[in-house]
């Protein structure tokens, strides 16, 4: 931890460039934690930043007592760029000891999270901010962000951190103590189960201003050809995995006496809520399409999420977008390009002629409906 209170109760914070040269001077001096009133020591080594520590084994349930070097840097780097432009209180206690974010200025508990944690915890963590009255503010620290060519590769924790706003889409923040900067991500569209395109652009530390404002709209979406071509290789992976055939998927489309390379083209096409979604979206598409004339589609995919034949990504920080949001949104974009009736391909080489087609009618159509 990098704040404590000495013997007047008076706290000290060992962050900023006096960090060093404060800690050496201090290290002889008692300190204790706020929360739990145990001693701490000073720590100033050659490689780690100066923080505070327990002397002693404690039930203190405020700190871990293996925060990385990482996560004691950004937590500085990031306190720093906020004092500048706002009041702040690093690690503040909370009433009821419970929480205790890594900073707080007004109302906005800033988070820095390195580590992994479940969907669970970060969902609590949250639901107890927004029940305080406060704005919980998550910046990854963790691991970066995998490429794959010009495209993302999100992890399901990475998609924990990411909110919506209309200029700038599903995005999310991620801050790199060593690089000093941001890296934001924003308009991220999904592609396959796992991949997404997104815009990415860097942004040192002094020249992202705090709380970041959004800033331009650009879009890396590709045209619709590739969630097609992408689709087919989804369909190969799917259909060559060993135990392929009782893929839900598959299953409901063999069942219906149909092959799933040649269904019609307005199957699997993205929408802007699908990222709620941890299935390729021709999967929950077809469910739909199946049952569509007789239910409402969040109720279709409410259902299928209970069979397990969908799985839901957790989005805490967006703002209400759900698997049912992107079930509408999908019965939405039927309307608007007419809901087509087109009939399964007969072949290949025929379906690749109208995906063509379709692409050619209705994707500008479709990739509007992803702007922000």
């Amino acid at each position: 931890m990098l704040s404590a209170v000495n013997r007047q109760g008076k706290p000290v914070v060992l962050a900023g460039t006096k960090a060093k040269s404060l800690a050496l001077r201090l290290k002889n001096t008692p300190h204790y934690c706020p929360q739990c009133g145990s001693p701490v020591r000073i720590k100033a080594g050659n490689v780690n930043i100066p923080h505070f520590a327990h002397i002693s084994h404690t039930l203190c349930q405020s700190f871990s007592e293996h925060e990385s070097p990482r996560h004691l840097a950004g937590k500085a780097d990031l306190f720093q760029w906020i004092t500048q432009t706002a009041e702040a209180e690093l690690e503040a206690c909370l009433p009821g000891g419970d929480q205790r974010p890594d900073i707080l200025t007004g109302n906005i508990a800033v988070e820095f999270q390195c580590s992994s944690i479940s969907a669970a915890l970060f969902k609590e963590r949250t639901e107890k901010y927004t029940a305080r009255g406060m704005i919980p503010f998550w910046i990854y620290g963790g691991k970066p962000v995998e490429r794959k060519g010009s495209y993302v590769k999100l992890t399901p924790f990475q998609r924990l951190f990411l909110r919506f706003h209309p200029q700038l889409g599903f995005y999310f923040l991620s801050y790199d103590p060593e690089r000093k900067g941001f890296t934001v991500y924003k308009n991220i569209t999904p592609l396959t189960v796992t991949l997404c395109t997104a815009h990415q652009r860097f942004i040192p530390i002094q020249d992202m201003t705090f709380p970041p404002s959004a800033s331009g709209s650009e879009r890396d979406v590709s045209d619709l050809n590739t969630f097609f071509d992408y689709r087919r290789k989804w369909i190969d992976q799917t259909c060559q995995f060993d135990r392929g055939h009782r893929h839900p998927f598959l299953q409901a489309v063999y069942a219906s006496g149909r092959n799933p390379y040649l269904l019609p083209e307005h199957i699997g096409l993205p929408v802007r809520s699908s990222i709620a979604i941890r299935n390729h979206p021709i999967e929950w598409q077809f469910y739909l399409l199946l049952e569509l004339e007789k239910c409402p589609a969040e109720e279709i995919i409410r259902r299928r999420i209970e069979l397990g034949h969908v799985k839901e990504q957790p989005l805490p920080l967006a703002g209400g977008k759900t698997p049912e949001m992107a079930a509408v949104e999908y019965a939405a974009l039927l309307d608007v390009i007419g809901n087509p009736l087109s009939l399964d391909s007969p072949s290949l080489g025929v379906k690749l002629e109208k995906e063509k087609a379709f692409t050619e009618t209705f994707g500008k159509t479709v990739l509007d409906k992803l702007i922000f």
